[in-house]
């Protein structure tokens, strides 16, 4: 085994290269902690301890802020020392302007003459329906009471009585068929005879001869007395 003399000389000695490294490392090392002091003496901070000038500054503003308040409300009471939520020419505005009662915009639609256009004002009654109102007028050939207008086709019950109270009846004038003029299509065609009752009265005025009177009806097969006092008002004899 290798013993050297020197074993401290070995390893504490450095080289002509080691040793200029060394010293180049601690300068930088000296100048580095250095800087911060060399700023501080040619660049002194302010101090933020001192809140002076915030201060002063805030209650500039708040003075500012005071003042407006003081002349808008001057200007207020000025041009409205009643100090009313709402100036007088508004509510006097709003007073003309107001819309009209939920009385004063009812109206009342005559059931006979109305057209598509003034069914479809009411509530509950959009295009649709107050096209089958107008059809079905038509093929009755007029209403001779308020209620019949219920009977059409998808109108609700109670759609009809949330309009029923805005319905009158006009002047009445209802088409009326002959019943010793009328073939069994033309009959069939109505709403209250149908198919049906109208093939049995057809037959019952070629088994009996023409009506005399549109209450021969009642000798007809299927004419209850329901269905007479429906259709009696749409019949005539000549």
């Amino acid at each position: 085994m290798f013993v050297p003399k020197h074993p401290f000389s070995e390893y504490c000695s450095f080289s002509r290269r080691e040793r200029i490294g060394i010293a180049c490392l601690a300068g930088l090392i000296i100048l580095i902690r250095c800087i911060p002091y060399t700023l501080n003496y040619y660049f002194p901070a302010a101090d933020r301890t001192d809140t002076t000038g915030f201060h002063d500054t805030a209650l500039q503003l708040e003075k500012i802020m005071r003042d407006s308040a003081e002349v808008r409300a001057h200007r207020y009471k000025k041009h409205y020392p009643r100090f009313s939520p709402r100036p007088e020419w508004r509510k006097d505005s709003f007073r003309r302007y107001e819309r009209p009662s939920r009385e004063r915009r009812k109206f009342l639609l005559d059931v006979n003459t109305a057209d598509t256009l003034q069914w479809d004002r009411l509530p509950g009654i959009g295009t649709v329906l107050a096209r089958r109102i107008v059809k079905f007028r038509e093929r009755l050939g007029g209403f001779h009471t308020v209620e019949q207008v219920g009977e059409t086709y998808g109108l609700a019950d109670s759609v009809f009585k949330k309009i029923q109270p805005l319905l009158q009846l006009g002047d009445v004038s209802l088409r009326k068929i002959d019943l010793n003029d009328t073939d069994e299509k033309s009959l069939a065609d109505h709403p209250y005879i149908r198919t049906k009752l109208a093939r049995v009265i057809i037959r019952y005025r070629n088994n009996h001869g023409p009506f005399r009177q549109v209450e021969a009806l009642r000798d007809v097969a299927l004419v209850d007395d329901s269905i007479y006092r429906k259709i009696e008002k749409y019949l005539l004899v000549k």
